[in-house]
Order: structure tokens, then C-alpha cells, then sequence
């Protein structure tokens, strides 16, 4: 409700400017190409949605989701201790799958099916790391960025492929490090 009368404010303060400074002809033909230009762009991520949700469908089905799960095992045990739950294990590696994949939509989810198979297994700690992980998650490939980058015509839209691995790396390390430092610290308390 409060959004609701922040926006109407905005548009209102803004038409009224327009209008004492001369502009008010050029309100409507900018909102219909600002409309135009907002659906243009939302179908051009929605391509690049269904296409990157249909390469996780196609893993899904090819039965790769085991071999992804046995390579983040290792990694999973350390960070997120031993799940009890098979199901858990299959969700928690579909979702850092399609998250690392840059899909944060697609991997939305998995990620909620993750929590509640946690949860229902009563570890915070495990379920608190896999937040962690989401919030942070390492990019190898931000699809989301990048298809916005093609919409907006970029020359170069992959440019920000290494930086951006750079910055998720060092943001998981380091949410990482965090969370494993709260459980040591906590182990006795909970």
C-alpha cells in the first residue's frame, strides 16, 4: 500500500513538473515508448529464460543431476554437513547447478524445495549455508546480465563474464568462511 502512494507521488510530482516547465507534450509519447521499450526487453530475458530453464529440464532428464551431485559432494559435506535426506542432496545441487548457470529464476525452485527438505531435517546450520550460498552464488555464467546486455545492444556483452566471476568467487569465499566461523562458534550453544 505504502509502494502504491510512493509511485502515485512520483507520476504525479513528475506530470505536474513536465507540465510548469513546458514538457507536458513529451509525457506521453515517452511513456508509451518507455511501455514499449519494457515489454521489448522482458520478452528478450523471457527468451533467455526459457532457454536456460530448458537446458536444466533437459540435464534434469538426462540423469546428470547424480554426476552433478557426487562433483559438489565433497564440497557440499564440508559446507553444508551430512544430509540425511537423498532428496535434499538432489535439490541443494540443482539449485547451486542452476545459480552457478546464472538462473536464479529457474533455480527459485529448487531452492525452496532445498530449505524445506532442510528444514524438515532440523539442521539451521545447513539450511542457513545454503542461503548463504544463494545469496552469494559463484557465476560462471550470468545469463541474466548478459541477455540484458545483448537487449541493450552492447558490443561486447560477455565483458563482464571474468569480473563477474571474480566478484561471486570472492562473495562466496567469503559468505562461506562467515557461515562456517557462526557453526564453530555456535557448536554447544544450539
Amino acid at each position: 500500500m505504502l509502494l502504491d502512494w510512493i509511485w502515485y507521488i512520483m507520476i504525479t510530482a513528475s506530470l505536474i513538473y513536465g507540465m510548469l516547465t513546458g514538457q507536458g507534450k513529451a509525457a506521453l509519447p515517452a511513456l508509451l515508448t518507455g511501455a514499449a521499450d519494457a515489454v521489448s526487453v522482458s520478452l528478450k530475458l523471457a527468451s533467455g529464460y526459457l532457454f536456460f530453464c530448458g537446458m536444466m529440464n533437459i540435464v534434469n532428464n538426462l540423469k546428470t543431476v547424480k554426476t552433478i551431485e557426487n562433483a559438489l559432494k565433497p564440497a557440499l559435506h564440508l559446507l553444508l554437513g551430512s544430509l540425511k535426506d537423498a532428496n535434499a542432496g538432489k535439490a541443494v545441487s540443482m539449485n547451486l547447478s542452476a545459480n552457478i548457470l546464472g538462473l536464479g529464476n529457474a533455480a527459485t525452485p529448487c531452492g525452496i524445495e532445498a530449505a524445506r527438505l532442510l528444514d524438515a531435517q532440523g539442521d539451521r546450520h545447513a539450511l542457513y549455508m545454503l542461503l548463504i550460498l544463494n545469496a552469494t552464488s559463484i557465476q560462471l555464467l550470468p545469463t541474466t546480465v548478459l541477455t540484458l546486455r545483448v537487449a541493450a545492444g552492447s558490443l561486447q556483452p560477455n565483458a563482464i563474464i571474468l569480473p563477474t566471476l571474480a566478484a561471486t568467487a570472492i562473495s562466496t569465499c567469503v559468505g562461506c568462511g562467515l557461515g562456517l566461523l557462526c557453526r564453530r562458534l555456535s557448536k554447544g550453544r544450539c
